[in-house]
């Protein structure tokens, strides 16, 4: 079994030592807009708790449904006390939608609109993950279709949204853990348009060795750009990390961890020792992975989750 490192030296966003008790806040995703806040309480009921942040996702279809999405979101969650983390598209899923044309500011207009509407609905404090999971090849930004458009792209949507008055966004870094299409550190920003480096984290493999929990972890723990890597690659450009989304589950192709306590334990047991600004449990039944532990199909995994989360 491979147990979580010693605590490493974590630094704050401007490059200090992170102070010893930094607060990592608890945020969680049960759903969209006005029907994930629905589902809040009945969460905290059952983690003992309340939380700190939510996550959300915006659209991706058009450029429409994307602000509609953000305003419908926005909207939604400014009548709770939740701070956001949002998932922010840096493509839509129309063919014209091109890393190329939005490296040279193409699509600023909208993400302008974007912050505005948050900035308005008292979000301006927002974390945003602006194209997430982008080392995969699922989604319309995938990287490795031209990573120098891509960081191109980035860095106008954060010169963009930070230049709208009111605003005070944090932009979280967000790949996928493992190599995936591109090597994620290849297309890194650079530290003045980044200020947490995230990593979403789910229970599964396609390791046909790592058939035991343990090594499970320890294939997570140590693979190419795996949890080993992202405190590495965090603490040497002087960032806080995150992991925005993180759960334990099952997959419709049977390469999801399930019930799984050890890794809820395991991954307490990294966030804990780490800079962390904030973590987002997975809470809920996607068709590709359903990690939704409060609902007692996982009670193993969802004990744990009580056990080190709950109060």
């Amino acid at each position: 079994m491979s147990s979580p490192a010693n605590a490493q030296d974590g630094r704050s966003g401007d490059g200090r030592p992170a102070a010893r008790g930094t607060r990592t806040d608890l945020a969680v995703y049960k759903g969209a807009g006005c029907d994930g806040s629905a589902k809040i309480a009945g969460f905290e009921q059952w983690l003992g708790r309340p939380i700190d942040r939510v996550v959300d996702f915006l659209a991706r279809d058009t450029w429409r449904s994307v602000v509609s999405s953000g305003k419908w979101i926005s909207d939604c969650w400014k009548k709770t006390p939740y701070k956001l983390s949002l998932a922010i598209p840096m493509l839509t899923s129309e063919r014209e939608s091109t890393l190329e044309a939005g490296a040279t500011g193409a699509y600023n207009t909208h993400f302008q609109e974007l912050a505005e509407t948050f900035v308005a609905n008292g979000q301006g404090d927002a974390i945003l993950r602006l194209g997430w999971e982008f080392n995969g090849g699922w989604y319309p930004w995938a990287a490795k279709r031209n990573p120098d458009a891509w960081i191109g792209l980035w860095k106008q949507i954060v010169t963009t949204m930070r230049a709208v008055p009111g605003a005070h966004f944090k932009f979280d870094w967000t790949p996928t853990l493992g190599w995936q299409q591109v090597p994620p550190d290849k297309v890194y920003p650079g530290d003045d348009y980044v200020d947490i480096i995230g990593l979403d984290v789910y229970n599964q493999t396609w390791n046909n060795k790592a058939n035991t929990p343990e090594k499970r972890w320890d294939d997570l723990m140590n693979q190419s750009f795996g949890l080993k890597w992202h405190a590495d690659f965090a603490r040497k450009h002087g960032k806080c990390m995150s992991f925005p989304e993180w759960g334990t589950g099952t997959r419709p192709d049977g390469h999801g961890g399930g019930d799984d306590p050890l890794f809820v334990r395991n991954m307490a047991a990294w966030i804990k020792s780490h800079n962390v600004c904030y973590h987002g449990i997975w809470d809920y039944p996607a068709g590709d992975f359903n990690a939704e532990v409060s609902k007692g199909k996982l009670p193993n995994a969802g004990q744990e989750v009580r056990d080190e989360f709950g109060k």
